[in-house]
């Protein structure tokens, strides 16, 4: 396997129950910065839409949602089983008429239509070279289209307040998970370099943070499945867990009890939102 498919295999795009039930509780958590993000970068009725790393089909759908019975949306994943699920939730979705999943490599991806505007979510960071694959995959993207990227940073050490202990530390694994993988915990940082290396224009950038603390609040869901779906990989890659901490079912509601304990806020990570309006004849 190569650099690029051991990384999303292994970590994002894995496929065992556990993980399709983190990505749904993610898409959800997230759902709200992505439409932000892409509703600021100027995506509207009758936009067709190029959506890299489409995964279980989220995002396509958001920009179905957008783009209307109008538009075309067209989904690329490289997991036979991503797309494949994806297509049986446009079906029952009632996305099927607007959006389609191609079963597609990023790095060899070819085709002659142009779209009015290329999105992705937690996939750049994934990439041996993400500068090289975006200024790639802009190509497709006709003159006077958007580029729009949502990316993440779970980096920050300091995520409760009050301290909650075993919320920061079951936080910092998300982190130190990828630092163990070399990629890098605070990507979305880095969007508007990445935007800039690839030759596009300069981009806005929009960022923000799911807090939470109350009960109920999605926070406990969305770090208590993380962790537990890549309990796994945080074995293999050496790093220790908590001490007394069980990564189980119960995980999500142990982190909500200790959290209203300490009655603290606490943080989820972080969204950065980059988008560029693509030149007329090389020009921004």
């Amino acid at each position: 396997m190569t650099e690029l498919s051991d990384r999303r295999s292994a970590y994002l795009l894995g496929h065992s129950a556990l993980e399709r039930r983190r990505l749904l509780i993610q898409a959800s958590y997230v759902r709200p910065w992505t439409v932000r993000f892409l509703r600021r970068a100027g995506l509207r009725e009758g936009m067709s839409v190029l959506d890299i790393g489409s995964g279980l089909g989220d995002v396509s759908f958001i920009a179905a949602e957008i783009v209307g019975p109008g538009g075309q949306v067209v989904g690329l994943e490289r997991e036979p089983v991503a797309v494949q699920a994806a297509r049986h939730r446009a079906e029952a979705g009632g996305y099927a008429g607007t959006v389609r999943f191609e079963n597609a490599d990023l790095t060899d991806f070819d085709t002659d239509q142009r779209f009015d505007a290329l999105v992705g979510r937690f996939v750049l960071q994934y990439l041996p070279d993400p500068a090289g694959a975006l200024k790639r995959l802009a190509g497709f993207v006709r003159p006077g289209g958007i580029v729009v990227m949502h990316d993440m940073d779970v980096s920050n050490p300091d995520v409760s307040f009050p301290t909650c202990r075993i919320w920061n530390d079951c936080y910092a694994l998300l982190g130190a998970l990828f630092r163990s993988r070399g990629i890098a915990p605070d990507f979305g940082r880095h969007l508007t370099r990445v935007f800039l290396d690839a030759g596009l224009p300069w981009p806005d950038v929009d960022s923000g943070a799911m807090t939470g603390g109350r009960p109920g609040s999605a926070v406990f869901t969305w770090l208590g499945s993380a962790v537990q779906a890549v309990e796994p990989l945080l074995v293999q890659a050496g790093v220790a867990l908590p001490e007394g901490v069980a990564v189980d079912d119960s995980l999500s509601a142990e982190l909500e009890r200790a959290v209203q304990r300490s009655r603290s806020m606490v943080l989820g990570n972080t969204h950065y939102g980059a988008w560029a309006r693509l030149g007329y004849l090389g020009t921004e």
